[in-house]
């Protein structure tokens, strides 16, 4: 039996002025699965998201574990220096 599709709720902001989504992420059978679309008129933009996403992560892992913020910044910063690494040199990084 296939599990139930789970959606994050549209961030109260965005509830009230509007918005466009650029990104939809799932994790479906064990590996991601997403739709994204260009947001930004620079490809640098997309760093700044990526480290924004980083931070949020790591502060959700301090909220909802024992591991420290800083801890799990740390752990995200090598697993994504490696994973860069490892497309950077043509190969697909392990989900």
């Amino acid at each position: 039996m296939a599990e139930m599709k789970r959606e994050l709720s549209v961030p109260p902001d965005v509830e009230e002025h509007g918005g466009t989504e650029i990104l939809r992420l799932f994790i479906s059978g064990g590996a991601m699965s997403l739709s994204m679309q260009r947001a930004f008129a620079e490809p640098g933009a997309w760093g700044r998201l990526l480290a924004e996403l980083a931070q949020q992560a790591a502060e959700i892992y301090a909220r909802e574990t024992t591991i420290p913020a800083a801890e799990a910044m740390a752990e995200i910063r090598i697993a994504l220096d490696s994973a860069l690494d490892q497309i950077e040199s043509g190969l697909r990084p392990k989900n």
